[in-house]
């Protein structure tokens, strides 16, 4: 059963075949124009937990958790402290790589609370998997299942993930070519053709609330 606010928070967007990182954002409710053929692929968000972590959560855990990383940062750089106020110098290399474990996992709470809270500061929509997305609207994080109607050009099932749109060529000294990619973007790709994708605004439904 889907939710009730889901109803009436339908969102479309339109395109056309794009062969290389062409990025079309424009228009009132979620509408990216730009397209000549006019097709337009609409989706539908559904809230399946709508968690209680808001932004004022996200930032206090922020804090937190950098006092936590405080304590191992000291005991890592403790014998070059000892060494420049003469103390005696005591390394027990156990002892540090638990530390250097804790610091690491601690920068990677903190990267993961930021990114987060950068969600919900600007009430933005992201991809996750299997046309799942978290969403930061109202200051509050969401997980949303994203229903997606056929592709507008050809009929075929439709998928919601982050596509890249701009990347980098490099060759090895050994001549092996590498692909490293720069840039995705939230699109709405066909299954059945990849040509058939449109982009979609991680910020429609603020923009959407705005034009009301």
């Amino acid at each position: 059963m889907r939710d009730k606010f889901s109803k009436s928070n339908i969102n479309t967007v339109s395109g056309n075949v794009f062969n290389g990182p062409t990025n079309i954002v424009s228009g009132n409710n979620t509408d990216f124009n730009g397209s000549s053929s006019g097709k337009t692929a609409t989706y539908t968000p559904e809230p399946v937990w709508r968690s209680p972590i808001t932004m004022a959560i996200l930032s206090w855990m922020g804090i937190f958790i950098s006092l936590i990383g405080i304590f191992p940062f000291y005991k890592l750089f403790e014998p070059l402290i000892n060494l420049f106020t003469n103390k005696s110098i005591q390394i027990n290399a156990n002892n540090n790589i638990i530390y250097l474990g804790i610091l690491v996992i601690v920068i990677i709470l903190l990267a993961i609370i930021a990114w987060l809270r950068d969600i919900t500061k600007r009430e933005t929509r992201h991809p996750l998997f299997f046309n799942y997305a978290i969403s930061g609207l109202r200051r509050k994080l969401t997980i949303e299942k994203i229903h997606i109607d056929k592709c507008p050009i050809c009929g075929g099932t439709m998928k919601y993930f982050n596509k890249a749109v701009e990347w980098e060529n490099t060759t090895y000294p050994d001549g092996k070519p590498k692909r490293k990619v720069t840039q995705k973007v939230p699109a709405l790709q066909c299954k059945r053709n990849p040509d058939h994708f449109f982009e979609v605004d991680p910020a429609a439904d603020k923009l959407d609330s705005k034009s009301r």
